[in-house]
């Protein structure tokens, strides 16, 4: 016997929710990567403020010309290294921006498709209701009366 109509909308139903399970998934990743962005800079921030503090107290106690060009070029590589940090989380920014835009058109396709299982469903059983009632109407029809 042929599949019903939504019978065969549960295969595409199925495919839909499988892709709005993965574009969730993906979703959770991205914002995982932006919060982890946000985290090391901020670690990086305060490393910075407490190495920066730490170099002007021994700027205040005395330094060698070489100890305080040592010094400098650590903090530049930390300063370098916050603005890449900084330039991974733009574009995992707007990585996640993508990402919500491909779930929230997954998450819309899905619900779509319940949206016609469902009226693929009422109209399925209006159907069967119809055609229940005229079996019924033709049985009533044909009874014989009880007089003969």
């Amino acid at each position: 016997m042929a599949k019903s109509r939504s019978q065969r909308l549960e295969v595409v139903l199925t495919v839909a929710e499988r892709k709005r399970r993965e574009a969730e998934r993906f979703l959770a990743e991205a914002r995982q990567r932006v919060e982890q962005g946000e985290q090391g800079i901020q670690q990086l921030q305060t490393y910075l403020g407490e190495y920066q503090q730490q170099f002007t107290q021994h700027g205040r106690e005395g330094l060698s010309v070489g100890a305080l060009q040592s010094q400098q070029a650590f903090l530049q590589k930390i300063n370098a290294t916050i603005i890449a940090q900084e330039q991974a989380l733009v574009h995992a920014r707007d990585q996640l921006q993508q990402v919500q835009a491909h779930w929230q058109q997954a998450y819309a396709r899905e619900k779509g498709i319940e949206e016609l299982v469902r009226k693929a469903r009422e109209s399925e059983l209006q159907q069967a209701d119809k055609q229940l009632q005229r079996e019924i109407d033709e049985r009533s029809q044909h009874r014989r009366p009880q007089y003969i």
